[in-house]
């Protein structure tokens, strides 16, 4: 009986002693955890990812509509990347630190058709920080701290749409730009203008925002230079007409006869009150530069004309050719074929008529 006790309370001793050892066991755990709160298991192999709220300064290359880019958005950049694929075609560097743009900023990247870098803080751009993008089409530099633009930048030949809303840009930046770009939209809508930009004759652009800017005054003449244009936002500026020169309805009907749909839609029930006309004749300088824009698009149009009809000609002439010569390659074989065959004929007929002889021969009779 008393070895029964002993047993009994050895069992419960070491019954005690697992229960204190699993007790420690989950304390333990508990404190890991408390430690390291952030820890997770990711995959097959278990790996402890510290900081993970922390995000990764790399790149992230993928495509996007048969194009290759590469996306380095929010990674708190100061600088563009000098070490990225070569070959890439959109690169979006928005949100970021970028300060500057120097000559070797984007020198390697030639094949360039698209690049993003909005929301930075660019403030100085080298005059040949974009040279080399020959194929660049749509360029956004909107949220920056843009005073000046680079003279070259509206001759690169493929750029199509120009974001640079939200910056520092005046009126004296863009009369030094000479626009070769075929140009299809232009978004300059909180900068420091305080008239349209004068870009000279641009018969390409068909979308014009300049809104939350400072413009007091807008007239044909200003808009006689866009030929093609169908979009244009004024809204957000302190636009003031006279009318006793009747230029509210003057510039309605610019808009009107042009098919340009403008926001806001000016109400110049003043003017018709004072007995202006709806009908109104434009100045001479007016008619001068339009006139001047539809010529240069009417070139450009012929132009494309004449090289598609060259590149058609072209085809057919190389179609034709072409064609020419699989005639003469089949006509080639063909003889070649004939010449073999005539010549397997001959052979065999040679071949013929000496079996023939000698048969001939063995068939003569001895001569005694």
């Amino acid at each position: 009986m008393r070895h029964f006790r002993n047993v009994s309370w050895g069992w419960h001793d070491k019954k005690m002693d697992m229960s204190i050892f699993l007790v420690n066991g989950l304390s333990m755990l508990l404190l890991v955890v408390g430690i390291v709160p952030e820890a997770t298991v990711l995959g097959s192999n278990p790996t402890l990812i510290l900081d993970q709220d922390l995000p990764l300064k790399t790149c992230r290359y993928s495509k996007a509509y048969s194009m290759f880019q590469v996306r380095c958005s929010n990674l708190g950049l100061n600088d563009i990347p000098s070490t990225l694929k070569t070959d890439i075609q959109i690169l979006d560097a928005s949100v970021n630190r970028i300060r500057k743009l120097t000559n070797d900023s984007l020198a390697a990247y030639k094949t360039l058709s698209y690049l993003y870098l909005g929301d930075n803080f660019i403030q100085d751009i080298h005059e040949g920080a974009f040279s080399n993008l020959q194929y660049l089409e749509v360029l956004d530099l909107s949220k920056n701290g843009c005073r000046d633009l680079p003279r070259n930048l509206f001759q690169l030949p493929y750029l199509r749409k120009v974001y640079l809303c939200d910056n520092k840009l005046d009126d004296v930046v863009f009369r030094r730009m000479d626009v070769r770009s075929p140009l299809t939209f232009l978004q300059l809508s909180k900068n420091n203008l305080c008239r349209i930009p004068q870009l000279g004759p641009v018969p390409s652009l068909a979308h014009l925002n300049v809104s939350d800017n400072c413009i007091a005054a807008v007239s044909p003449e200003d808009l006689a230079p866009f030929c093609s244009l169908k979009l244009l936002d004024l809204s957000g500026n302190p636009i003031k007409f006279d009318a006793n020169e009747c230029e509210c309805l003057a510039f309605n009907a610019w808009l009107n006869a042009r098919g340009i749909h403008s926001n806001p839609v000016f109400n110049c029930t003043d003017e018709e009150e004072r007995g202006c006309s709806p009908r109104q004749e434009f100045s001479n300088k007016t008619s001068e530069l339009y006139e001047r824009c539809s010529e240069i698009l009417r070139f450009q149009i012929e132009t494309e004309k004449a090289r598609t009809t060259w590149i058609v000609v072209a085809c057919c002439i190389a179609a034709f050719l072409f064609c020419l010569f699989i005639s003469l390659l089949c006509v080639h074989k063909k003889n070649k074929r004939k010449k073999r065959r005539l010549k397997e004929e001959q052979r065999l007929n040679a071949n013929n008529a000496n079996t023939e002889l000698l048969n001939s021969n063995l068939n003569q009779p001895e001569n005694t």
